[in-house]
């Protein structure tokens, strides 16, 4: 197997890693995956091979890192879309609580200047 389909292979391992993670909320790990993804991408690109390899087998892996990154988006989109909700949730709550709070305050009816604090 050439370099550059050796290189395209680990690519495709490392996208695999990364949907799982993507797929349970590490988008820290699936950060860290999608740089090593990138570099390798990067480096079967760049890589000059004396001999023609299987451009019909490279051609078929190309498709399927086309493919993954498609998953990956999709699922991107998914975590995305959650998290909004998931912030407005969180706001409305927020609001809620405030209104409570200002329910809540007891107005005296008399300006707290005029009490003597000293005894």
């Amino acid at each position: 197997m050439s370099e550059r389909l050796r290189l395209l292979d680990q690519a495709l391992e490392l996208g695999q890693q990364e949907l799982a993670c993507l797929a349970e909320g590490d988008v820290d790990r699936t950060s860290e995956l999608a740089r090593q993804r990138e570099a390798l991408m990067r480096e079967a690109w760049e890589t000059e091979e004396g001999q023609s390899s299987d451009l019909q087998l490279l051609a078929a892996k190309l498709h399927r890192l086309r493919d993954l990154q498609g998953e990956l988006t999709t699922e991107a989109r998914r975590l995305h879309f959650e998290l909004r909700e998931e912030i407005q949730k969180t706001k409305k709550k927020g609001r809620g609580f405030s209104g409570y709070g200002h329910a809540a305050k007891i107005n005296l009816g008399f300006s707290n200047r005029f009490i003597n604090k000293l005894g």
